[in-house]
């Protein structure tokens, strides 16, 4: 029984001692390594006057000690404050203060940002991972080897918070998670049915621990069934492939940036595919084009879902046979079926439940459904109402529970009165092979109310013009979306958790548009 994360991770430990859990930097740790410096961690905490329930924060790089951190957390009953190491040291700062950490765990690699924040005075210990501490720091090594490794009580409840995990919101200052062991746990045991995870597997994770969903939703349920996670962030195509050959990796991570790379070590290491069992995509849509040529190499193994941090986990998922001869028609567009731990529903602005084939809100109830937002009740009671989180996401279903995303409710552009998703328009720019990235919003306009707008980053040496582009999209899309205003730029503005953000592009440019509307007034007077 795994009533919380720590007694999960117990488990774990003592079903697969011997196994290798987490190979990262040339090195590697057993599930018994893990287990016992996890309790060593424990005790180094409570012997610093630490008590269960203390929060501290984890700022960590790709660490085999990283696992540890998180394992000897949840052991020890603490709460976790998962930190992205991409932040800055102001955003880091943000965090700590907000969240209440008490204590700050960090590989070497982020020290540069720990010992830029401001709020060292509410730390009743700072440990850091690798070379030497900095002012105020300790040695993580040095506390583990001075505590003990005797097992504790595991008396964390199934409501108790277990992490906290900072949303990266495009606007505004993040938004703390509550994440309860209840929530996690249900996930961890949730996610090898769902992304079809072998009892002691190999996951080639071209990731890291920045994200907190690669926690729940790659890392530990490996550590739960037994498997060994590969950390290999910027590994080429060839070492990607030769690693899956070598190793026998059974699951890969295929975001859509990585899909190139991932293709190109197949093509060089085709003999990936007599082990490999599944790809997972997520983290954003995937264009369909690139789902079906992906689907043509790796077959039936692609693994298609949809969640997010509020909801803890998968809420839908593609099947093997939704890939097979007989499928349904448009799978390639779908995000799947809702898993038997969720369930979803499209909604108008009234909250009232749409018919198949209509576009609104998408709206979940889940198994996994965070505790709400830290010291924000406001926002919390905003999206969750009666049990349900409403997305801000916007999309619709088919007549065979297939659901479907649009974008995002934010990001929908009225022009002439006609609705205008930006993801459709983005997705339609990427086929070009002239253009790297694109992000689509829209600006004022006095005849349209907003003018379809894209920001794109083009190809070294593209010598496409804006009617070119306009050409394209028009070739694609009905003649009302395709790009009003076409801006390049070196590259598109993203915040910690690599989301655009349209806000920026929208007040540099439409400040632009506006000074050019000034000046023809000039001319024209």
């Amino acid at each position: 029984m795994s009533a919380n994360l720590g007694q999960l991770f117990a488990n774990a430990g003592e079903r697969f001692h011997d196994n290798i859990a987490i190979e990262s930097c040339g090195e590697q740790r057993t599930f018994g390594d893990v287990i016992e410096r996890g309790w060593r961690l424990a005790h180094a905490l409570r012997d610093r006057g630490l008590p269960p329930g203390s929060r501290v924060a984890a700022l960590l790089g790709n660490r085999v000690e990283s696992l540890e951190v998180y394992v000897g957390l949840a052991l020890g009953g603490f709460t976790t404050v998962h930190v992205n190491d991409r932040l800055t040291s102001a955003e880091v700062d943000y965090v700590l203060v907000d969240s209440g950490a008490t204590a700050l765990i960090n590989t070497d690699t982020a020290n540069a940002i720990a010992e830029g924040v401001s709020c060292h005075g509410q730390l009743t210990a700072w440990l850091t991972i690798q070379g030497d501490p900095p002012q105020g720091a300790e040695s993580f090594d040095t506390a583990l080897d001075a505590a003990s490794d005797t097992p504790l009580p595991i008396d964390a409840e199934p409501e108790d918070i277990a992490l906290i995990g900072y949303t990266s919101g495009t606007t505004g200052f993040p938004k703390g998670v509550l994440v309860s062991h209840r929530a996690v746990v249900n996930c961890i045991k949730l996610v090898p049915f769902a992304y079809r995870l072998p009892l002691q597997g190999h996951a080639a994770f071209p990731g890291g621990w920045s994200f907190v969903s690669a926690l729940w939703g790659v890392i530990f349920p490996h550590f739960y069934t037994g498997g060994t996670v590969s950390f290999i962030p910027g590994a080429t195509p060839d070492e990607l492939g030769r690693h899956m050959v070598v190793r026998g990796s059974t699951f890969t991570l295929g975001l859509t940036p990585l899909i190139p790379g991932l293709l190109e070590a197949i093509r060089l290491h085709p003999a990936a595919l007599d082990t490999l069992q599944s790809v997972l995509h997520s983290g954003g849509p995937l264009p369909p084009e690139y789902a079906e040529k992906l689907v043509g190499v790796i077959g039936d193994r692609l693994v298609e879902t949809y969640g997010m941090t509020e909801v803890v986990g998968p809420i839908t998922i593609t099947n093997r046979s939704d890939y097979r001869a007989g499928g349904p028609e448009h799978i390639f567009e779908s995000v799947g079926r809702p898993l038997p731990t969720s369930s979803m529903r499209v909604v108008d602005a009234e909250g009232r439940t749409l018919v198949p084939g209509e576009i609104g809100e998408l709206v979940i109830s889940a198994d996994t459904m965070f505790s709400g937002y830290h010291n924000a009740p406001e926002k919390t009671a905003a999206v969750l109402r009666d049990g349900e989180y409403f997305t801000g996401d916007l999309g619709y279903r088919d007549e065979q529970h297939y659901y479907y995303l649009t974008g995002r409710a934010q990001d929908l552009i009225v022009s002439g009165g006609a609705n205008v998703y930006a993801a459709e328009v983005e997705r339609v720019l990427l086929l070009m092979d002239e253009i790297v990235d694109a992000a689509v919003f829209g600006l004022p306009d006095e005849r349209w109310g907003e003018a379809v707008s894209c920001a794109l980053v083009m190809a070294a040496e593209s010598t496409v013009t804006h009617d070119d582009i306009r050409t394209f999209t028009r070739g694609h899309l009905a003649g009302y979306k395709k790009p009003v205003h076409i801006f390049v730029v070196d590259q598109l503005p993203r915040n910690a958790g690599m989301k655009v953000m349209k806000h920026v592009l929208k007040e540099q440019f439409a400040s632009r548009i506006e000074s050019e509307r000034v000046d023809e007034r000039k001319v024209g007077a």
